[in-house]
């Protein structure tokens, strides 16, 4: 071994952990979701850092299918409950899977399907056990963001013994270090303590400010790419953008002609006449404006609706 590999070999990438999947994506699958999918499922513990629209809820539904068939046993969903209908009424009936939203731990096993969905207050007040499933994926798992929080601080002891886990979500913050790492301390790369110390310096004048140390920034993101995927586009993986390029975005001013009022009727607070009505004022000065141009705005919103 010559110096150049016995410093690759200290880089810390995480190993695959998963399986080959027993059956194919559906035919409609986009190809970055295929590319993805199948990358996930033969890491084993994987993030999905997705922009909005490039189909995380669909990538989900088929890592939980391949679980279940790879283990024939149940898999665990978790997502804020405003979204999962996504699971039980969209998606989950375009992949031909049932989803069923569970509150407790008899109703998973009265559950006709192995496919569950819950919130995350249900698994964090022990509610439903995690460690009685298969596989786990946390939607919107931008709830992980601060260490200090309830639920970041348990889910990671929670779900130590669920072989296969994923996180998606479309907002983690490349600058956020703090995020990352306790993604990283949830998927069981690596404990945050050590990632902490192995490659940030500490600012003594505050507090949680991480720093990566300059020499070791290469080696970091080398080591969430081994464990994250990061896609704004298709493009990002060499593929088509159609459909997910956004137009341009035509912005049409209506100004609506503001109400000053009687001559003399604005005054200062010491009663000194004015010849414009001061701006700004709190919460009761903004309300009172807006009753003064209720009306009109009224108005031009009908003659824009009716003119469309």
């Amino acid at each position: 071994m010559d110096y150049q590999e016995f410093i690759k070999s200290k880089m810390p990438v995480v190993e695959s952990d998963g399986f080959e999947p027993k059956s194919d994506c559906p035919e409609w699958f986009k190809a970055h979701q295929r590319d993805c999918v199948n990358w996930a499922i033969r890491k084993g513990r994987a993030a999905l850092f997705e922009s909005f629209g490039l189909g995380k809820t669909v990538q989900q539904l088929q890592l939980c299918k391949w679980i279940h068939e790879h283990t024939g046993g149940k898999v665990l969903i978790i997502a804020p409950l405003g979204v999962r209908q996504e699971f039980t009424k969209n998606d989950g009936p375009r992949m031909g899977m049932k989803v069923t939203y569970c509150r407790t731990d008899a109703e998973v096993d009265a559950a006709d399907t192995p496919y569950i969905i819950t919130n995350y207050e249900r698994v964090r007040d022990g509610q439903i056990d995690p460690k009685r499933f298969a596989g786990a994926s946390l939607d919107e798992a931008s709830c992980l963001r601060s260490y200090g929080t309830k639920t970041t601080q348990q889910f990671a002891m929670l779900f130590r013994s669920v072989p296969y886990r994923f996180v998606a979500t479309a907002t983690p913050s490349p600058n956020e270090f703090i995020e990352l790492i306790n993604y990283a301390d949830f998927l069981g790369v690596m404990d945050r303590g050590q990632a902490m110390t192995r490659f940030f310096q500490r600012d003594s004048k505050k507090a949680g400010n991480l720093q990566l140390y300059p020499h070791e920034e290469q080696r970091f993101w080398l080591w969430v790419a081994s464990w994250a995927v990061f896609v704004h586009k298709p493009s990002d993986l060499g593929y088509d953008d159609t459909g997910y390029s956004m137009p341009d975005l035509n912005v049409t001013w209506h100004e609506v002609e503001g109400d000053q009022g009687e001559v003399g009727s604005c005054v200062d607070s010491r009663g000194n006449a004015l010849l414009f009505e001061q701006t700004g004022g709190g919460i009761k000065h903004v309300a009172k404006q807006r009753r003064k141009k209720k009306d009109k705005r009224i108005n031009q919103a009908v003659e824009v609706i009716t003119a469309a």
